[in-house]
């Protein structure tokens, strides 16, 4: 399997165990998991490498969610809304620094710049927004993010 179906299937799957146990630690587990992995295989520069990959492929769901769901204006709250309802409030306001995505294709590259501030926070707030969407919009079910971000279903 190639490494970044490998990646979209272990993140997809984060995305519906954190819908499903409505709780956080899916996503943070998952993406520490995977970090873990690229470091274990590679070098360390390398392991950097797959974060990058988790970056992109999270950011690119969560653009493709942005431009299906284009006419939903208060999609961004509405997720935010689900993330500290379900979640808590901790995690809707980390998620909240990387909600530009959501909102508009050109707000997208600012989220970067809280990287280090939410440390080992960044890429699973991306999980929990995603965990949003498919409660919010997808009822619930994974399948339907799978389904339009073109991802292999989780085994």
């Amino acid at each position: 399997m190639a490494a970044a179906a490998m990646l979209a299937e272990r993140l997809i799957a984060a995305v519906g165990e954190t819908v499903a146990e409505s709780s956080p630690e899916p996503g943070r587990a998952r993406v520490e998991r995977l970090l873990e992995l690229g470091l274990q295989v590679r070098t360390d520069e390398e392991g950097r490498t797959t974060e990058l990959m988790v970056t992109l492929i999270l950011v690119r769901w969560l653009s493709v969610v942005r431009e299906q769901l284009i006419d939903e204006d208060d999609r961004v709250e509405r997720v935010l809304a689900w993330v500290d309802g379900t979640l808590g409030h901790r995690y809707a306001a980390r998620a909240r620094y990387t909600s530009a995505v959501l909102l508009d294709e050109t707000r997208a590259p600012e989220i970067m710049g809280y990287r280090k501030a939410l440390r080992g926070d960044f890429l699973p707030s991306l999980v929990w927004l995603l965990a949003g969407v498919v409660a919010t919009y997808g009822d619930g079910d994974v399948a339907w993010l799978g389904n339009l971000v073109g991802a292999p279903a989780p085994h």
